[in-house]
């Protein structure tokens, strides 16, 4: 059964909503591995929609206003259902942390399809949270939030640190904004330099 009552999920939500709103919203985040001497990378593309399958809740009624009116503190308690294995609990006390994903991540890797009901492909994070996504046409859509060591839900080949994170407007062609470098890793290195002649505009 959840510990965590509506209201105080809701409080977590409005929370989490603006900060959703501020750091992710309408934008793609491009995360840069290292795999040997060279670079790797994956695109995740975060939509206002997405947000409600972060929370571990579900909407009553009009899914697609979820984001709306979390944003603008118009959502009540009878708005959303728990589950009662405690889902929303876990997802909600790490959702804070996980709103700022294009600062955090310090590790990718794919999915080893461990959880039967869990849809990813992809992780990113770190060794006490993480955000599982979808490949959808070749962008990376946020599917959940966990409070988990991503370790364990990674194929270990596949593991990659992150050395550098990138943010845009989803409406831009290029990335102009580096939110994260890996301590000894610059701009310049010839590790970062496909990646940057390809998608960077610095």
């Amino acid at each position: 059964m959840s510990k965590i009552s509506k209201i105080d999920a809701v409080r977590v939500i409005f929370k989490c909503a603006k900060l959703y709103s501020e750091n992710l919203s309408g934008k793609n985040v491009l995360f840069v591995s290292q795999a040997k001497n060279k670079a790797e990378c994956f695109e995740a593309s975060f939509s206002p929609a997405n947000f409600l399958h972060l929370t571990g809740v579900k909407a009553i009624g009009n899914r697609d206003r979820f984001f709306d009116a979390a944003l603008n503190e118009r959502l009540s308690p009878e708005d959303i259902s728990l589950e009662t294995d405690g889902t929303a609990e876990l997802k909600l006390a790490i959702l804070p942390q996980l709103m700022a994903i294009h600062l955090t991540a310090r590790m990718v890797g794919d999915y080893d399809n461990s959880r039967p009901l869990l849809i990813a492909d992809k992780f990113a994070g770190t060794v006490t949270a993480a955000i599982g996504f979808h490949n959808v046409n070749g962008l990376y859509i946020p599917k959940s939030a966990l409070r988990i060591d991503m370790r364990d839900l990674t194929i270990k080949e596949s593991r990659r640190k992150v050395i550098a994170i990138f943010v845009k407007p989803r409406t831009e062609a290029r990335y102009k904004k580096l939110t994260y470098i890996a301590k000894g890793v610059s701009k310049e290195d010839e590790i970062l330099a496909t990646v940057v002649r390809e998608k960077i505009d610095m």
